[in-house]
């Protein structure tokens, strides 16, 4: 799945679902209205998509099978930390990997040097510059970053700017290579790199907490 026009080096990305009608309203209601409860929900799409990227990557599995993965999931701004209370985008990345089999991934975090302005009020090339050069891997990670293959987890891609950035960012702190999954992709301005649409995996069952 690619943004139209694509980002400068995008990573490979799978995405479990189409941001649209209830699935756009369960990832609103998850993030700014309270409802963690509807988290699994997610998970699940957001599992079905790592399963995809892994299958669709024979290298990226082969890495989760010798304990080599790392997943990265996108950085909250303090601010919206501070306003939901708590960070769901983690949260949900790390609801995701329930689905793998234990020590094939570990969770890393980027985090955003800079301030940076909310991307719901900007347009596509307003996110791209906005986040452009703002994140970085926290030194005391470097070493796990280096030479590994990343993923980078999100909730939702529209522009891709902040898949983009997570990318830049890992590459930066040596990474060997870099892909994506997300939960959901919003359909206009993206396109598939084969069929004109999303590619949208089978779902993986709801992730038990």
């Amino acid at each position: 799945m690619v943004p139209h026009p694509a980002p400068p080096h995008w990573p490979p990305c799978w995405a479990g679902g189409s941001y649209e009608t209830a699935a756009a309203a369960v990832l609103r209601a998850y993030k700014d209205g309270d409802r963690r409860d509807v988290r699994p929900v997610l998970a699940g799409l957001l599992g079905s998509a790592l399963d995809a990227l892994l299958i669709d990557h024979p290298e990226l599995a082969e890495g989760a099978v010798r304990g080599e993965l790392v997943v990265v999931p996108v950085p909250s701004s303090a601010a919206a930390r501070r306003r939901r209370g708590d960070d769901p985008a983690r949260a949900l990345a790390a609801s995701a990997l329930l689905g793998l089999a234990k020590g094939e991934a570990r969770l890393v975090d980027v985090r955003l040097g800079r301030r940076v302005a909310d991307q719901a009020a900007l347009d596509r090339s307003g996110r791209l510059a906005n986040l452009a050069g703002a994140m970085r891997v926290d030194p005391r990670r470097a070493a796990v970053v280096r030479d590994a293959r990343c993923v980078v987890l999100d909730d939702v891609v529209t522009s891709g700017s902040t898949i983009t950035e997570a990318a830049r960012a890992l590459r930066s702190a040596g990474a060997r290579s870099v892909a994506a999954a997300t939960a959901l992709a919003t359909p206009y301005g993206l396109r598939s790199v084969s069929s004109g649409d999303l590619r949208l995996p089978r779902p993986r069952p709801w992730v038990g907490e």
